[in-house]
């Protein structure tokens, strides 16, 4: 970092169009002749700034802003919770080719690194990519009187030939902190002159090892041991390990419930109406149904309507629970209409054999595992998908199952499948939900700001094998579904869904081809073929049985043969390319194969992951 420190470094000034106040009154904001932006008569949790970028500035690195001390020789008001100074709790960049007042979230462009002048303790500047209101960077205390900037520096560089517009979104919304009076937007080339290290640090790097003194060593050693990329890394195995060794051993809180003292009355609305209460409802149950005993010393509960789903006579709790199995293996329910048993349903393909599994169900004691597997034993289920013209013309819907199930997996399978195959699937069973790779800021457009899992507007992505963990395990957001598995028909589980469309679109082998998960995948996938011995079509043929259960025909032999040829070639004279896509994923990379080689066969296991039999069962 000290050899780096501000090489090629220059700050591009950008000409002030509009500012806005997402939450206040836009005339309280004056542009002055810098340039800069000056609030007028109070604090403001975010600001809106678009800015013209000069022609000619080309691509850039990063973004700066400079906050400039208010007249009372502090920066920013001086809020209740922190006096003289800010709290700036995110910033989002986004270039546009035209003026824009707000930022589009889908197009904001990610960053890598954040350094400021200064910082309080415990309010570092890293923390602005987490949007929680309870963190941010604040300036220290002791340098208010001075003019302070934070820097960003972009993921990867931008080109502002096309889009010579920025729009910057500002957010100071840390509690009851005050806002910054003034401040500039500066574009940077470059590599940024700002360090985060500290001064005692760096005169201690700037002597050779032996030559430091006892304090200067530890010093060293625990900036280290806190900071470093790979310390962070371990602490995050060492967590997982621990949260492992709870669940093994551990006692563990559930969610229960807790009955209230006093039930709520409840009455029959007329019309709908809430002000028009007339008679007392009591709990029950449809009247057509099995009646349920009412105790005489309290009112019904759900432990009493529990048992009685489970009751022996009930004629619908065992059958629609093995129906929805059976739509599980077979694509469709022995009833097609799985949500609806009534009168308006459809009737049973085969009544004598849904009354023959419901009641074995009811026997086995509810035994899910017994059932599953006493239907994927069948022979109607392990018979081929292949059929003739005549019994597909006869029975196109397979109502008879004259055939074998096909269709496409559901999005868990599809993601869990490509783990399996290429051995990174963690099959490890119970434990809390985790959170794989996610695309950046999306939280941000479904939730308020909090600071609960539920309510988080930043999505914090695990670490270690809790990356590999069963989609079953996935959290789920409710209305934003894992996007990867909502291109997949997940469902948002808004509502309840009973069964999941099914769609083929080119969305889906976009993603996997390209996303993190699925090109991990395929790279480990790749790497265990290439340390295993045997010849390029010897493990051809490995790679199209473990993804398909088939082994490859000739014609697929020689195409998938070709294209392995044609990713050689390109790999061969494009080592940076094959470098960046071998660095996708946290999984650690074999160094010992030759990164060409490794690259070449990661896109074909992507190739062959990507296929139809892949996602397919048939």
């Amino acid at each position: 970092e000290l050899e780096l420190r501000g090489k090629d470094f220059e700050l591009i000034a950008l000409d002030h169009l509009t500012s806005t106040l997402p939450n206040g009154d836009p005339n309280r904001i004056q542009v002055k002749e810098d340039e800069s932006v000056e609030a007028i008569g109070g604090d403001f949790s975010a600001y809106n700034v678009c800015c013209r970028i000069p022609g000619g500035t080309g691509t850039v690195t990063g973004l700066r802003v400079v906050f400039e001390p208010a007249h009372n020789g502090k920066v920013g008001f001086g809020g209740n919770s922190m006096p003289g100074g800010f709290v700036m709790s995110t910033i989002t960049p986004c270039f546009n080719p035209f003026p824009a007042k707000n930022i589009d979230l889908n197009t904001a462009i990610p960053y890598q690194r954040v350094t400021a002048s200064s910082f309080k303790p415990g309010f570092r500047p890293e923390i602005v990519h987490d949007t929680n209101r309870r963190t941010g960077w604040a300036p220290a205390l002791s340098e208010v009187n001075k003019q302070q900037h934070l820097t960003i520096t972009f993921m990867e560089p931008v080109d502002t030939t096309r889009q010579p517009y920025l729009t910057t979104e500002l957010v100071f919304n840390y509690g009851e902190s005050a806002s910054p009076k003034k401040f500039r937007l500066f574009l940077v080339k470059g590599v940024d002159d700002t360090t985060m290290l500290p001064g005692p640090l760096i005169e201690a790097l700037a002597l050779d090892p032996e030559r430091r003194s006892r304090e200067q060593a530890e010093f060293v050693r625990d900036y280290f041991n806190k900071y470093s990329g790979a310390k962070t890394l371990a602490r995050h195995r060492v967590t997982n390990l621990q949260d492992r060794l709870k669940v093994l051993t551990g006692k563990h809180r559930i969610m229960v419930m807790n009955t209230s003292g006093k039930p709520r009355v409840t009455h029959v609305l007329e019309r709908g109406f809430y002000t028009n209460k007339r008679q007392t409802v009591k709990p029950g149950v449809p009247a057509f149904l099995p009646p349920l005993k009412v105790p005489a010393d309290r009112d019904l509960n759900r432990l009493d309507l529990a048992r009685w789903l489970v009751r022996p006579d009930h004629p619908l709790t065992s059958r629609v629970a093995v129906n929805r199995f059976w739509q599980m293996f077979f694509g469709r329910g022995i009833v097609q209409s799985s949500a609806d048993f009534g009168t308006q349903g459809e009737r049973p393909t085969h009544p004598g054999l849904l009354d023959w599994l419901a009641l074995t169900f009811q026997s086995s004691g509810w035994d899910v595992k017994a059932l599953v597997r006493a239907i994927v034993t069948s022979r109607t289920y392990r018979q081929s998908s292949n059929t003739s013209a005549g019994i597909l013309q006869r029975d196109p819907r397979n109502e008879l199952l004259a055939r074998g199930p096909r269709f496409r997996l559901s999005a868990e399978m599809v993601r869990d499948h490509a783990l399996a195959t290429s051995g990174l699937l963690v099959r490890r069973i119970g434990g809390p939900s985790v959170k794989p790779y996610h695309p950046g800021d999306l939280w941000r457009q479904v939730s308020h700001y909090g600071s609960t899992p539920a309510t988080s507007q930043t999505y914090v992505q695990d670490h270690g094998e809790k990356l590999y963990r069963r989609s079953i395990y996935t959290y789920w957001k409710r209305t934003l579904p894992p996007p990867s598995m909502a291109a997949f028909d997940a469902p948002s589980r808004e509502t309840c869904t009973t069964e999941r469309g099914v769609t083929n679109t080119p969305l889906q082998a976009f993603i996997l081809m390209n996303d993190p998960q699925y090109v991990e995948a395929a790279r480990v996938f790749a790497e265990s073929l290439l340390t295993s011995p045997g010849s390029d079509r010897e493990r051809l043929s490995t790679a199209f049985e473990r993804v398909s259960s088939r082994s490859p025909n000739e014609g697929e032999m020689e195409i998938i043969t070709a294209a392995l040829e044609r990713e050689r070639r390109q790999y061969r004279t494009d080592q940076p390319g094959a470098e960046k896509l071998l660095s996708v994923g946290e999984s650690p990379r074999t160094r010992d194969l030759p990164a060409a080689e490794h690259a070449a066969w990661t896109n074909i296991c992507g190739l062959l992951l990507n296929l139809s039999e892949a996602v397919t069962r048939r």
